[in-house]
């Protein structure tokens, strides 16, 4: 690093503190509700594949 870069980070460094707009448990907390519901979504998809393989796999008047 470049001698005038360094005194300016160092004074950034006391400068930058900044507090978080809610407890940190609660990023946490908010994510896990995401990943659960982004589950309850793909759960709620499961089966679809079959259902749209049968729909298509049945003999519909001789096409190929």
């Amino acid at each position: 690093m470049s001698a005038s870069v360094l005194p300016a980070l160092v004074r950034a460094e006391g400068e930058a503190h900044r507090q978080l707009p809610m407890p940190a448990e609660m990023y946490g907390v908010i994510a896990l509700v995401l990943f659960v519901l982004l589950l309850a979504l793909l759960w709620s998809f499961r089966g679809t594949a079959y259902k749209v393989r049968d729909k298509h796999s049945k003999p519909s008047g001789g096409h190929h």
